[in-house]
């Protein structure tokens, strides 16, 4: 696998997704935003940790051939491809491994302390497991009932993973009761059935953590079988002893003095593993500091040469290379070595270059080698540049390929030459500030801060963009400083109801607000209405939103025009309109979001969803020679519970959104046209799955397939009516905004033009021109479609009854409709005012709304129709619609007005090219000549991406998912049959799973102890690996490790504080 390569993929999907939301119009403005994304500020190139070769402590076989362990733990620690054979590779050892043993047989208690995917587990299992055979051989080889060994995992994800371990080297090629060292998990997951066999039959070596232990000592039934089973106590093993810090670590200090009494066992070995520890000072000051703690911790003696270290060594010779033999490597590797064996590559002079530049070097005073502190390829390739003397692009592609080259060869031991991690960290980054200047000299930046650096009398104002145009707006608020108005910045939030304090300031050269807009057309045309003198005047309701001209000074104090500053006009909250491009919007509550864009708004469920797609996608994308089917898959971490659960919804809505909109397009491009009776089939067909994507029995033949199939046509003609609602997500827009899909109605133009229809009808209608009519009718049925007046059998409650039935017999996620799923809110048409208890998605359409000012403006029938015209000209459409098919009645009010929804078989579905947006003139008006503004990222992932995410799904892995789901789903992810995971820190400490590539962070974590522990879960077999942090930008500790990542990739972890 080439995780560059992948690595290079996200990053070009996620730069897409954040720059598609606003094109922006100033040129100078453009260039800075399009500098920053070209310079990678808001993706920093990744930092590169290799993972350094431990030094060997012998294989299992030569320690048992030295008497150190028993024979019989060369048929148990040994890689067994068949569960049912003994057959299998030996192990060897680290040599920490080995030292851990040894020091287990000395019977003092010791703390392992090294690095993620060391293999801690070996330093107490191995030595329980000897301990038990010998006692087993000295007892005539009769097993001596009770429990041996307690092990303590602070998270019960740890104990089954553990559990899982145990099971290959203990229960893998021995036959059922024959086990040489019986084991059981007892952590409260337990069933009943489960908990009592383990009551009567305490097994040797018992898994469990710290919180049902302290239960197991104070319950009167689990106190009388185990404790009394494990009287004598030889083993008590804490892992990850990192984790026992402050009240927590001082809770388990007092569990392991009462286990010591309970178990009459004054001589309990207690066994710590734990991640590197560091304190700073020399090797012997680190031990003594975890020896000190360790000694509190488990309240008996640990000397600090019982704390073991790892041992790193080289792959690769240590003395540098002369420098043209670097060269020769370097523009060997640049242009495209391959087919090295490992001792090949070892032997080679770049190789060991790497090796020293990114993973290992010697500590002062004893030269011990330590791991090295993380570096980024572009770096590495400037310092072997300026050591070859070879270019610099040369040595970065020469870097990558020794890297890729080294990850694929093996030593004898199994491990590659090269095992190393990728670590990015993406933030949305901040907004635009610019000074309060010229637009030709203002200063720009991205760099949240009040004042311009080196001139504190020029303040610093973000920018918002206008969603169609790009114009920029300054977000300010005005104070009272003093006696004088000034303009300082503003977070938009809310901007309901109209606010004289908080608005938005237009500086414009090339477009200055004229002093009579309306003699220049500057104002959007259902602003104006004719007055007395036969011209035209604002509208009442719109004059509290036109602009006024001030004159500030660069520090935003508000001057008068005679004493100079920067001209400029302010507009109060909500933003009504484009000053530029004339676009406006009827909506006066709640915020502006969806109206100007700002560059740190972010959406972090989007944002961390763009990004896994991404990373499965291109896992994905790769052959079967290239990554195991069980290895495209990611896992990440989030640190709470209701996040994770959030996470993993809205990576299923989006994938499952984005496949069926996709497959509409694919399908109206193909057809040509799509109706009710057929639109079902082809998406279905267009979708491209396969049973196994969507059967709850993927093997099902005959009328089982049948039945699954039709379940599934059900479900996807559900979506796509529900689809069909006004899109209202500015971070997901639909097929219409992003121009993919016209809606149009049958025989709309021939109602139009049908004189015999509109006979009676009110003379302004009747008299309109056919292409006007037209024009009014689609707008009606938009409204009527966009509000889900829909009269179609899956929007009833019987029919939803049926289908999410039918869906859930025959269907898996995310195609069976879950439990929680409440039919969606079917509006009813009346023409008429609103009425009390009316269902609240019914619409009221009466000459005074929405729909009946647009009759009376320029863009409609006419100023001169009132409000009771335009009340009879809607009753007018809808009864001609009612007439000629298009329309039922399905209801009516108590006076008699009738109820209209739009009949299924009058929708027609068109393809679209994707260059203009839908556009609801009724809420936004644009300029004559513009288009709405498509986002390109999702056009193209409803055209052209959205067919690659058949199959993909996440779930959520947290505590208050039931335990039996929980290990469910920790088997259907390590078997690769689960791409996606989001779990909280439950599945952080230790647990293994070998073929995962990349984990992803939604939140950078609270420590750097955290993060390696969470970054370590990807590689742990040796595999190059990729790390995905997201940072989000309002949180000020992800900002601080966003500009101090390395940091928290490079950071140790602090022995524990009680």
């Amino acid at each position: 696998m080439d995780v560059f390569d992948i690595h290079g993929r996200v990053i070009a999907d996620y730069r897409a997704f954040t720059s598609a939301f606003v094109e922006v119009r100033d040129e100078r403005i453009k260039q800075f935003v399009q500098g920053q994304f070209e310079r990678g500020v808001q993706w920093p190139k990744p930092w590169l940790s290799l993972n350094p070769n431990f030094e060997s402590g012998g294989s299992v076989s030569e320690l048992v051939e030295a008497g150190v362990l028993h024979p019989e733990n060369e048929r148990i620690f040994r890689f067994k491809a068949d569960p049912e054979s003994l057959a299998g590779n030996g192990m060897v050892l680290h040599r920490h491994q080995a030292d851990a043993i040894r020091a287990a047989q000395s019977g003092k208690s010791y703390v392992l302390t090294t690095g993620t995917g060391s293999g801690k587990s070996l330093a107490y299992i191995v030595p329980i497991v000897d301990a038990v055979l010998r006692e087993t051989a000295e007892n005539g080889g009769k097993r001596l009932p009770g429990v041996k060994a307690i092990i303590v995992y602070p998270m019960n994800a740890l104990a089954n993973s553990q559990l899982g371990e145990l099971r290959k080297f203990l229960k893998h090629g021995y036959p059922a009761g024959g086990e040489p060292v019986t084991f059981a998990r007892y952590t409260g997951q337990e069933s009943s059935d489960e908990r009592a066999k383990i009551l009567a039959e305490p097994p040797d070596i018992l898994l469990t953590n710290y919180v049902m232990l302290e239960l197991v000592l104070t319950r009167p039934d689990e106190r009388k079988h185990l404790i009394r089973a494990a009287q004598g106590l030889r083993f008590l093993a804490l892992d990850e002893l990192h984790t026992y810090r402050g009240r927590q670590g001082a809770d388990v200090s007092m569990l392991i003095r009462r286990v010591r009494d309970a178990c009459a066992s004054p001589s309990l070995q207690v066994i710590g593993t734990s991640a590197t520890m560091s304190s700073g000072g020399s090797v012997d000051d680190q031990r003594a500091t975890v020896a000190e703690v360790a000694t509190r911790l488990f309240g008996t003696e640990v000397t600090p040469d019982h704390v073991i270290g790892e041992h790193l060594q080289r792959a690769t010779p240590e003395a540098p290379a002369a420098r043209a033999d670097l060269a020769a490597s370097v523009s060997g590797w640049a242009a495209g070595n391959r087919g090295r064996t490992f001792e090949e590559l070892a032997a080679d002079p770049l190789a060991a270059w790497v090796e020293t530049t990114f993973g290992l070097e010697r500590e002062g005073g004893d030269g011990r080698l330590v791991r090295r502190k993380p570096t980024t390829v572009p770096e590495a390739a400037a310092r072997l540049s300026e050591a070859s003397g070879n270019p610099i692009e040369d040595c970065e592609t020469a870097i990558q390929s020794v890297l890729l080259a080294g990850s694929n060869v093996h030593g004898s031991n199994g491990r590659p030459l090269f095992a190393f991690r990728l670590h990015q960290f993406l933030s949305k980054g901040d907004t635009v500030h610019v000074s309060l200047e010229p637009e030709s000299t203002r200063y720009i930046t991205d760099a949240y801060q009040l004042r311009v650096p080196g001139h504190a009398e020029k303040a610093l104002l973000p920018l918002g963009f206008c969603r169609e145009c790009g114009q920029e707006y300054l977000v300010v608020a005005k104070v009272d400083k003093f006696g004088d108005t000034v303009f300082v910045p503003r977070q938009d939030n809310d901007a309901s109801g109209g606010d004289a304090v908080t608005g938005y300031l237009y500086v414009s050269e090339d477009l200055p607000w004229p002093n009579d807009p309306l003699l220049e057309g500057r104002l959007p045309d259902h602003w104006l209405q004719p007055d007395d003198r036969g011209g035209n005047e604002v509208i009442a309701s719109k004059r509290k939103y036109l602009p006024e001209e001030v004159w500030t000074t660069p520090d935003g104090t508000r001057v008068s025009s005679t004493e100079g500053g920067l001209r400029a006009w302010f507009m109060s909250t909500p933003f009504a309109f484009c000053l530029r491009c004339r676009v406006s919007y009827e909506q006066v509550r709640g915020n502006d979001f969806g109206k100007l864009a700002t560059l740190d708004k972010e959406g972090r469920s989007s944002a961390v969803t763009i990004v896994s797609s991404s990373i499965v996608r291109a896992l994905n994308s790769l052959g079967a020679e290239e990554l195991p089917l069980d290895a495209r898959k990611l896992l990440t971490f989030v640190d709470n519970r209701q996040d994770a659960s959030l996470q993993a919804g809205h990576l299923n809505d989006f994938v499952l959104v984005a496949q069926l909109r996709g497959a509409v397009h694919r399908a109206a491009s193909a057809e040509g046209m799509l109706t009710h009776e057929s639109v079902a089939q082809h998406v279905s067909r267009a979708m491209g799955l396969q049973m196994v994507d969507f059967a709850s029995n993927p093997h099902a033949k005959f009328a089982a397939k049948d039945q699954a199939e039709r379940a599934l046509r059900q479900v996807v003609e559900y979506r796509i009516y529900t689809d069909l609602e006004r899109g209202w997500r500015i971070t997901m827009p639909n097929l219409e905004q992003t121009g993919l899909l016209r809606i149009d109605y049958a025989d709309l133009p021939e109602i139009a033009a049908d004189a015999e229809s509109w006979v009676g009808a009110h003379p302004e209608l009747s008299a309109l021109p056919n292409a006007q009519r037209a024009e009014l009718l689609k707008l009606l049925m938009d409204e009527l479609r966009r509000s889900l007046c829909i009269d179609v059998d899956a929007l009833t409650q019987e029919g939803f009854e049926r289908l999410a039935r039918d869906s859930r017999q025959h269907l898996i996620e995310p195609w069976a409709l879950p439990e929680s799923e409440r039919i969606p809110q079917v509006g009813t048409l009346y023409p008429s005012k609103s009425s009390p208890g009316m269902p609240r998605g019914d619409v009221f359409m009466s000459g005074l709304g929405t729909f009946g000012r647009y009759l009376r403006g320029a863009r409609g029938i006419g100023t001169h129709l009132n409000a009771d015209d335009s009340q009879a000209v809607i009753k007018d459409m809808l009864r001609v619609l009612d007439e000629c098919g298009l329309l039922t009645r399905v209801s009516q009010q108590a006076d008699g007005t009738p109820g209209y929804r739009i009949k299924a078989s009058a929708l027609i579905w068109l393809p679209g090219d994707g260059t203009k947006g839908a556009e609801d003139p009724l809420r936004k008006s644009l300029d004559s000549e513009a288009v709405a503004r498509v986002n390109p990222f999702f056009r193209d992932l409803y055209r052209d991406i959205a067919l690659s995410l058949a199959g993909m799904h996440a779930k959520e892995h947290t505590a208050q998912v039931p335990q039996e789901k929980r290990i469910a789903r920790e088997d259907e992810f390590r078997a690769g049959t689960l791409p996606l995971l989001y779990c909280s820190p439950t599945m952080e400490l230790g647990v293994d799973i070998a073929s995962l590539n990349a984990v992803g962070l939604r939140n950078v974590p609270p420590t750097p102890a955290n993060y390696a522990q969470r970054s370590g879960r990807a590689g742990r077999s040796g595999q190059p690996a990729l790390v995905v942090t997201y940072c989000a930008t309002g949180n000020s500790h992800d900002s601080y490790y966003f500009r101090h990542s390395r940091d928290m990739v490079a950071g140790s972890v602090v022995a524990p504080r009680l």
